[in-house]
């Protein structure tokens, strides 16, 4: 199932010391623990399916995007739900797993992933009406030992059989779905693998990405050949040749970066704890700070059809990216924000810790 080669190449460090740092990333972006991320709730999570619940509207939702002429969005416990009009109204989708959903994106409009706690990967080949595992921390961590066994590695099977006795409960945090069949997810301890076949078998990034400390991997963004990954601690590896290889970016904030975009041919901006907004427009060789006048975590961004970066935050705002600042572009306060995308009126559809929320584009124009 895995890449013997791409797995041994290299001894990836990988902690597993408590999962206080990533239960600390949950709570500071729900403020509360209505997520379970408990070992033992685990591994029957990840084969329990979803419960069906008329609440999902105003569940914890984490991710959405458009397929057609409607939304797919993805949350806590296995939700995931369907929006038919424009996000005014939603319905739950049939989903097999009761684990967090953190990440979905389609190819075209009936082939899509989604991404979650438990080593989680989804796979629908008919636009969300019906899900299928295709990978999960269990057979994640099995093959990451039989890997390790091969290659006769002592310090690989040492972690591999370490990743098995701290349980299967490893979340991916991103995705990039770069075909029908072509996948690259990533997520805690540095773990990013790629699948070119639809999820049936994977090979590590791991060896291409240096990350000897195992620091959680938050985001990741294609433009081009250029590929970006951010985490926590300061963490930024750019490729530049399609994800062959990646070079590790210094930046002058040690926090996390949540999320990041891509523009032009050079230009990177990172922003995440505590609002801090980075922008380099030369591949990460120098950087400029943005000022923020929200000190609130920035958790999601994309860039707006008029070219405008927009940021959303736990402060409950969008803000956009105007020169060397950030402008509040809401009236009113929202809920803490998790996601959001553009819909085809130029209003944005955000996700929050209440559920959906659409803002008209008057509000920030």
């Amino acid at each position: 199932m895995f890449s013997q080669k791409k797995i041994a190449t290299r001894k990836v460090s990988v902690r597993f010391i408590g999962k206080g740092r990533l239960a600390l990333f949950y709570l500071i972006v729900f403020f509360c623990g209505r997520i379970d991320v408990s070992v033992a709730a685990i591994p029957d999570a990840i084969e329990r399916p979803a419960i069906e619940s008329n609440l999902g509207v105003h569940s914890v939702l984490l991710s959405v995007t458009s397929v057609g002429d409607h939304f797919v969005a993805v949350g806590e416990r296995g939700l995931i739900l369907r929006s038919d009009d424009d996000g005014k109204s939603w319905h739950q989708l049939s989903s097999p797993v009761s684990v967090t959903l953190t990440g979905v994106s389609f190819f075209d409009d009936e082939n899509g992933y989604a991404i979650g706690h438990g080593g989680i990967v989804l796979r629908t080949t008919n636009g969300g009406k019906d899900w299928k595992i295709q990978l999960n921390g269990q057979q994640l961590s099995e093959k990451l030992l039989q890997q390790a066994e091969k290659s006769k590695d002592e310090e690989l099977i040492r972690q591999a059989k370490l990743l098995i006795a701290d349980g299967p409960d490893k979340p991916f945090l991103d995705l990039l779905v770069l075909g029908r069949d072509h996948l690259v997810v990533v997520g805690a301890y540095g773990f990013a693998f790629e699948s070119i076949d639809g999820g049936q078998t994977w090979v590590s990034w791991m060896e291409q990405i240096d990350n000897p400390f195992g620091l959680h991997l938050y985001s990741i963004r294609k433009q081009g050949e250029r590929i970006l990954v951010t985490g926590e601690q300061g963490f930024v590896a750019l490729s530049i040749d399609n994800g062959q290889s990646f070079e590790t970016i210094e930046t002058p904030y040690e926090g996390s970066f949540f999320t990041a975009q891509l523009l032009g041919q050079n230009e990177i901006v990172l922003a995440g704890l505590r609002g801090n907004t980075l922008v380099s427009e030369d591949n990460g060789l120098y950087w400029k700070d943005i000022k923020n006048p929200i000190s609130s975590s920035i958790m999601a961004s994309f860039i707006h059809s008029d070219g405008q970066v927009i940021m959303a935050n736990q402060a409950g705002t969008l803000l956009g990216l105007r020169e060397n600042r950030l402008v509040p572009l809401t009236r009113k306060r929202l809920p803490p924000l998790t996601n959001m995308l553009e819909k085809a009126n130029g209003s944005v559809l955000a996700l929050s810790i209440n559920g959906p929320v659409s803002i008209d584009v008057g509000d920030f124009k």
